[in-house]
C-alpha cells in the first residue's frame, strides 16, 4: 500500500491510502458482475483510485439539498483482512445485490462506487442502454428545510463528466484549513490541503477565514 498522502487526476485531488491497481481484481468484479467497466472509470482507478474525493455535486433533483458530497470511494480488490467486506467495490456490490437501499433503484447493473457520512451513495450503471452514467442515490431527512423525499436520479453522463462536475464546498474548504493551521508548514497534510485548496478553490487565500 502507498504511503502517498494525495495523487491528481483531472484537476482533482484524490487522498489515500493508495494500492496499486490489481488487473486480476478488476478481472473478478467484472466477472461477477457480468459486465464491463466503462473505461473513464477504469482509467481512474489505474491512475488514482484512492479512498477520498473530498469534493462536493450539485444535484438539482435534490432540492433543497442540492449540493450533496460523496466523498469516500470504495476500493477495488479485498480489506485489510483480506476479504471482500465493507469499502470494497466487489464487496459493496454483493451488499447492493441483497439488500437496495429504495424501490424505486434498478435492481441489476449498478455498481456502489462511493458514499458520504450519511449513508447516500453513489452508483456507477453499467447497462448496456446506459452504460457509464453516474447516478446518486440520497435519503430523505424527516426535518424542516430537508430532502423529505429519497432521491434515485443521473449526476453526470459518464465519471469523467462527474469529476469535472465536482468543487469544493465553502463550507468544508473553512473546516478543512482550520483542522490543519495549527499544523507546521512544512506539515504533509497541510500542504496537501493547500494544494487541495489551490486546485479547487483558488481565491480562498483571500478569504477571512484563511487570513493569518
Amino acid at each position: 500500500m502507498s504511503e502517498e498522502l494525495a495523487r491528481t487526476y483531472r484537476g482533482r485531488l484524490v487522498s489515500g491510502p493508495f494500492t496499486p491497481f490489481d488487473s486480476g481484481e478488476c478481472a473478478a468484479l467484472e466477472r461477477e458482475i457480468g459486465l464491463p467497466l466503462p473505461r473513464a472509470y477504469r482509467s481512474f482507478l489505474e491512475a488514482a483510485g484512492g479512498e477520498r474525493l473530498a469534493y462536493s455535486v450539485r444535484i438539482p433533483a435534490c432540492e433543497p439539498e442540492a449540493v450533496q458530497s460523496f466523498d469516500c470511494l470504495y476500493q477495488l480488490g479485498r480489506n485489510d483482512a483480506g476479504e471482500y467486506g465493507w469499502g470494497t467495490l466487489l464487496g459493496e456490490y454483493r451488499h447492493s445485490r441483497s439488500e437496495r437501499p429504495a424501490e424505486d433503484v434498478p435492481p441489476t447493473g449498478l455498481l456502489p462506487i462511493a458514499r458520504n457520512g450519511g449513508g447516500d451513495v453513489l452508483f456507477l450503471d453499467l447497462n448496456p442502454a446506459t452504460h457509464g452514467q453516474v447516478h446518486a442515490f440520497v435519503h430523505a431527512i424527516s426535518w424542516p428545510g430537508y430532502l423529505g423525499r429519497h432521491v434515485f436520479t443521473k449526476v453526470a453522463d459518464d465519471f469523467d463528466a462527474y469529476l469535472d462536475g465536482l468543487f469544493i464546498d465553502p463550507d468544508l474548504a473553512e473546516d478543512a484549513w482550520a483542522d490543519v493551521t495549527g499544523c507546521d508548514s512544512s506539515d504533509p497534510w497541510r500542504r496537501a490541503v493547500e494544494d487541495w485548496l489551490d486546485m479547487g478553490l483558488p481565491k480562498w487565500r483571500v478569504q477571512a477565514w484563511a487570513r493569518p
